[in-house]
């Protein structure tokens, strides 16, 4: 091999590693902010979860709904 062409192999994969590296970091933050997100939804949710457990819902719709407050609390790893 020439020098040039080992320097265009040495250049492309620095490049690759590069890319590789900051799509790793991206993906990581993704999932921080996201993480970071459902934490600040932590404090309602947990409130309307103990507000239906202490007083369960009569109708067929709030029963519904207590039960999506109970798996959004469940999926957002909440207290």
């Amino acid at each position: 091999m020439t020098t040039r062409a080992v320097r265009v192999w040495y250049a492309m994969t620095v490049t690759f590693v590069v890319m590789i590296a900051f799509a790793g970091a991206s993906v990581i933050y993704a999932n921080h902010a996201a993480r970071e997100s459902e934490q600040k939804w932590c404090g309602l949710v947990t409130t309307l979860d103990r507000v239906y457990t202490d007083n369960p819902p009569q109708t067929p719709v709030g029963r519904d709904m207590a039960a999506q407050i109970r798996q959004l609390r469940i999926d957002f790893d909440c207290p």
